[in-house]
């Protein structure tokens, strides 16, 4: 077994090739799977937090035997209203241990973010920046420990701890 601090997607491979992007599609397996470690169980809507970061919303929006495609974002609440970024849809290859970003922000075009990850044409780098832009993001939240208290209300649930 593979251990995800044995992976660094950018070193291990060449960034924006076939191989590195499969190399970084088990990496944010192996992250997603260190922060939640039950999400092959989960249904519906649940609510991460942690005392010093936003919370974070994630919805499970289909599973198959072999699938789970979700959505993750942090929440943003201000004095116009809610805003959830980055808004990353992504799907769960159970069986080949693999997590793919499908989409980011892509409700939302004038986002940095989006900018970002549209800024190239090419296919392999267009998938190696949202999943990167992932990686990144699984591996500042397994260190910021998100906790599971009561849900907030009655839709949502609190997100299983990994802790």
């Amino acid at each position: 077994m593979m251990y995800d601090h044995q992976i660094n997607p950018q070193t291990i491979v060449k960034p924006n090739s076939f191989i590195g992007l499969m190399t970084l599609y088990e990496s944010n397996y192996l992250r997603l799977m260190n922060l939640i470690p039950n999400i092959k169980d989960l249904e519906g809507s649940y609510i991460g937090n942690t005392a010093d970061e936003n919370d974070i919303l994630f919805m499970v929006n289909e599973k198959t035997k072999y699938t789970i495609s979700f959505s993750m974002s942090y929440i943003f609440e201000h004095n116009l209203g809610i805003e959830f970024e980055p808004n990353l849809k992504v799907n769960i290859y159970l069986d080949g241990k693999l997590a793919q970003v499908m989409s980011l922000n892509e409700d939302q075009n004038s986002t940095a973010l989006n900018k970002i990850a549209h800024s190239h044409n090419k296919l392999i780098d267009f998938l190696w920046r949202k999943n990167i832009i992932f990686n990144k993001w699984l591996e500042y939240l397994s260190c910021l420990l998100y906790t599971s208290p009561s849900p907030r209300d009655g839709l949502l649930s609190r997100m299983p701890s990994s802790a």
